[in-house]
């Protein structure tokens, strides 16, 4: 009997293993990847459609005021974070743009955007808010429509991004965004919740209109996200059952159920979002930091 000595064994192992690399990108991805790009760029082009400046901003609650941190008044420092957030913005699209061209089919989605009105400097930041938190959501549930290792990081750092953002600007608008009595994470929304139309975080249906379709979830199932999970149920599968703690249980059928997350949600304690009207009394938070 020929016996193989263990180091060429070990060479041959190792050589297989370094053979085989997981895919960049695979087709299934694309559509998910046209989508975040959309979404993406909406938000870019609405930073880019405020011109902003400390005499916008001066109107603000305490906008003249100058801060002991900085030594910036408040409306300075809005117009340096809102023009890193433009930039930031940009730098989201320039990432999904970069990593759709590494597939041969990849066109750079066409969209005529809406925008929500700006009537203040007010309402431009709840407008920022609004988009932000909706897009951290976005890319929450969109990890969900992705199938590679390199596109669901992209998607965990893009709502990262959008979620930090969202807690910086809701920051200015509530000084106690956060709730001991919370029952859920970070609200997350599904591509096809994400196109409908309404005022809530969670819905931009009224600015993306039909610029891009929602991507569908692999393995033809259906994407359930629940207040602290989420489940991707296989076609023909029994429907989850909504259950109140949002934790996975399971059926008679064996199918994981969990609370529903399909419609938007708000963020618990932070601003509420119906018509985009200005904010309401003054930056408290802001008062804090002076």
């Amino acid at each position: 009997m020929k016996v193989t000595p263990l180091i060429s064994l070990g060479f041959m192992l190792s050589a297989t293993t370094a053979s085989y690399q997981c895919p960049i990108t695979m087709p299934s991805d694309a559509s998910a990847i046209k989508f975040a790009y959309s979404i993406q760029n909406l938000l870019y082009n609405y930073y880019k459609s405020v011109p902003v400046n400390t005499t916008f901003f001066d109107k603000l609650p305490m906008g003249t005021t100058t801060s002991h941190l900085d030594n910036m008044t408040m409306s300075a420092n809005v117009v340096t974070n809102l023009q890193g957030l433009q930039n930031q913005a940009m730098l989201g699209v320039q990432a999904l743009s970069d990593f759709g061209s590494m597939a041969s089919s990849w066109v750079v989605p066409s969209c005529t955007y809406t925008y929500p009105p700006v009537t203040n400097a007010s309402s431009h930041i709840v407008n920022a808010y609004y988009i932000e938190a909706s897009l951290c959501g976005a890319f929450i549930g969109l990890a969900d429509y992705v199938q590679t290792p390199t596109a669901a990081f992209l998607m965990a750092r893009l709502a990262a991004e959008h979620g930090i953002h969202a807690s910086f600007l809701g920051s200015y608008m509530n000084a106690a965004p956060f709730s001991a009595t919370n029952t859920m994470l970070t609200p997350a929304f599904t591509p096809e919740s994400l196109l409908r139309v309404g005022s809530e975080v969670g819905m931009l249906g009224s600015y993306l209109g039909s610029c891009v379709p929602a991507p569908s979830a692999p393995c033809n199932g259906t994407v359930v996200i629940g207040d602290l999970n989420a489940m991707l149920v296989s076609a023909g599968a029994t429907a989850p059952t909504i259950i109140g703690t949002g934790r996975i249980s399971k059926t008679v059928s064996g199918v994981p159920s969990m609370t529903s997350s399909l419609a938007p949600q708000q963020f618990t304690g932070g601003a509420e979002k119906k018509g985009f009207n200005p904010l309401a009394g003054s930056f408290a938070f802001a008062a804090m930091l002076i």
